[in-house]
């Protein structure tokens, strides 16, 4: 069974739009939607099309709230190894027929954390920078180089299925057993890097990193927040930053291959 985890942060216009990433209804796959800023009019629309609806605990942050719908399907679900747990933005389009390639293609390669191809437009022409490499203590040196604390990785050059250091967290796709030895996401990331953080602490334990499959394509229609050095989500972004690279420099290499995220 795909199960597909979407937090709504005052999204329930675009969700409800977009038919719920375009998999509203769709036998092939479970959906669950935590609304972080609870909205009468999205709780509608999933009681309408059957989807799983919380709105406990709001104001939690992205990890955290994804924790959260992974134990509650957990506790609903006797996961196997054969299912496919899907952290996905709500600014997503796809189709199940993707996702059902996506885990066959995970089963083929027995890998347990894979991403795909996002793209911005919908004609799959303006391509996302989806897949980075890890950002480490010298990153700041160069970011002028590279435009920002993150390097993207040219994907023009990703033609066949690779591994790739780390991929957005608007599409990771896990298997249950992996993120449940990975304890999930670190909560300590509230937002910003919490999806490199997981990425390389996945690379750690296992000794692999990021499956990328450039054939299977989706459309990401960011948004993307004001950094101004002023606004809350450029001091989560540059906090979130310094805890990720100290951790890789300083903790990290003594924790190579435990399950744990414990510090």
């Amino acid at each position: 069974m795909i199960h597909i985890a979407i937090i709504s942060h005052g999204h329930e216009d675009m969700l409800i739009e977009s038919q719920l990433c375009g998999l509203a209804a769709n036998p092939a796959v479970t959906l669950w939607v935590k609304d972080n800023l609870p909205s009468v009019k999205l709780e509608a629309f999933c009681l309408q099309h059957q989807v799983r609806y919380t709105k406990e605990k709001p104001g939690m942050g992205f990890g955290e709230n994804n924790n959260f719908l992974f134990n509650r399907i957990a506790a609903e679900f006797s996961l196997s190894a054969e299912d496919l747990f899907i952290v996905m933005n709500p600014d997503i389009q796809t189709n199940a027929d993707m996702l059902r390639s996506l885990d066959q293609q995970m089963r083929s390669d027995s890998t347990t954390l894979a991403t795909v191809n996002l793209y911005k437009d919908a004609n799959f022409q303006q391509t996302d920078a989806n897949v980075r490499f890890f950002p480490s203590l010298l990153t700041p040196f160069r970011v002028f180089k590279i435009r920002g604390l993150t390097e993207a990785i040219q994907k023009h050059s990703l033609i066949q299925n690779c591994d790739v250091d780390w991929a957005s967290g608007a599409f990771l796709a896990f298997r249950p057993s992996h993120f449940r030895d990975l304890n999930g996401f670190d909560t300590d990331f509230f937002m910003y890097f919490e999806d490199v953080d997981i990425c390389y602490r996945s690379y750690c334990i296992s000794g692999r990193k990021v499956r990328y499959y450039p054939g299977l394509k989706a459309v990401h229609q960011a948004a993307h927040r004001n950094r101004s050095l002023l606004s809350p989500h450029a001091r989560w972004f540059l906090s979130s930053f310094i805890r990720f690279v100290l951790r890789r420099s300083v903790v990290y290499p003594f924790t190579r291959g435990k399950i744990s995220q414990s510090l």
